[in-house]
Order: C-alpha cells, then structure tokens, then sequence
C-alpha cells in the first residue's frame, strides 16, 4: 500500500458480504434471489483482486456482471466504485459511492474509501464528514484508517497541525500502526526534528517496516542524526526488496 501525501489510496478495502434484503415472497425468490447475491459478491471480489494486480480489463468485466447480478449491493457498489476511482471515471465513481453509503450507512469501510475519493477531488470537508462517520461508528473494527486517512487529507489541505492529532488518534486505537507513525515521522522530519522522526520510524516493526516509502525515509533520517550503519541498512533494504522502486531509483541517481 502506499501512504505518500502526493495521491492517497484506501489504506484498507474490505468487502464482507453484505446483509439479504429484497421483496422476495415465495421460498424460491428467496433463494434465487440469495444466490445472486452471492454470485455478485463473489464476482465484486474477483474484481477487486485483478484490480489489485493490475488487469483493469478482467476487473471492469467481474465488475459490471457484479452488477447485472446486484445493483443493490453496497459491496458491488463499493468495489465498482474503487474501479471507476482507479480509472479516473470520477463522476461514475462518486455516483457508486453514494450509492454504496445509502444501500448501507453503517458500512465504515465504504465511508473510509468515499472519504479517501473525496480528498483527491479536493471536497476537504465532505470527506472529514465522511471520515467522521467511519471512525465514530462503534462496529468499526478499523478506525485507525479513517483516522490515518483523515490525517493525511489535512496534510494536502495545508493544516500540519490537525494531520499530527488526526494520526496521533490513529495511534491511540492502534499505537503500532505503520501509516500513522511514517505520516508522523515525516512530518517531523519535514520541520527538521530527525530525532522525532527516527524515534517515529523506530516504532515500526514486522514487515509494516518494508515498503519503499518507509525504507526511503528511514535512510534519509538516520543520516541526518548520524547513524550510518542504520542508513546503509535501510538503503540495502531498499535496494533488494524494491530494487524497480521508484525511491530505489531516485537513490542510485543521487549516488
């Protein structure tokens, strides 16, 4: 995942079944019509996987027999949503997220990823709304997204001050979350305070510590406070696991 301030990205997508409804009567609509269902939510998945490995040609064809298969499915919706978003198609996108929130405004996962397509469109306040309404519904397993995302929205917006408590927030529901101590240690090294950053980047732990974001930061800071073994760690680590990165580029063209 990417957690870089130039384009944000839902930091996590997540299609649960949603709940049967409609106006079947007889035992057999019922069925047929739980069936569909599931064919839609199986298919929504399908499409969001290849949208995650790139084949945006077999995602939009999962996506829209989803589609055919439920139009009143907030997971369709969603995912259908998150494609057109991907696409740049952003008024089909906006359209499925709203209709994604109104098929169910409990869904904490739909109103993270609408936040998160609000922000790049510049609507700062309808996505805090949005945010908000994730993070305060208590069967909202992961607030500490809504909150990371929320935090880096205020970034783009200018407003370093609210980003810092909108993580710091993130941080109290999940105190090792990865995106909201890089998002912090940034900032920090951003304003010159590299001792913050590096304590931030020392409290990423586990794999949450590799992605290029995160190693390309770490090097930066640790040789501004002097550590040049843990700089050539995090430069090695760069250079093996993301070596086609473009952090791990940008570094051997600065060598």
């Amino acid at each position: 995942m990417r957690y870089g301030l130039a384009r944000i990205r839902p930091f996590l997508i997540i299609t649960a079944l949603a709940t049967l409804a409609g106006c079947a009567t007889s035992p057999q609509e019922r069925k047929a019509e739980a069936q569909q269902h599931r064919a839609a939510v199986l298919n929504a998945q399908l499409g969001i996987d290849y949208m995650q490995t790139g084949n945006l040609k077999l995602a939009d064809e999962k996506l829209k027999r989803a589609l055919s298969q439920d139009p009143n499915s907030s997971v369709v919706r969603n995912a259908y949503a998150l494609l057109m978003q991907r696409l740049g198609r952003n008024d089909e996108a906006e359209e499925n997220f709203s209709k994604a929130v109104a098929l169910k405004p409990n869904d904490g996962d739909v109103h993270n990823n609408f936040g998160v397509f609000l922000c790049e469109q510049e609507h700062y306040t309808r996505a805090y709304a949005q945010f908000k309404d994730a993070w305060s519904n208590p069967l909202y397993n992961t607030p500490e997204y809504a909150y990371a995302n929320a935090g880096v929205c205020a970034v783009r917006q200018g407003d370093k001050k609210l980003a810092e408590q909108r993580f710091e927030q993130a941080l109290k529901v999940q105190p090792g979350f990865a995106p909201a101590l890089y998002q912090l240690a940034k900032l920090a090294s951003e304003q010159g305070d590299n001792q913050k950053a590096d304590a931030y980047l020392g409290r990423i732990t586990g794999e949450a510590r590799y992605t290029p974001d995160i190693l390309a930061l770490c090097l930066k800071v640790k040789r501004e406070v002097g550590d040049m073994n843990g700089a050539a760690d995090c430069a090695r680590d760069l250079y093996r696991m993301f070596p086609n990165s473009p952090q791990a580029r940008a570094l051997l063209q600065n060598q």
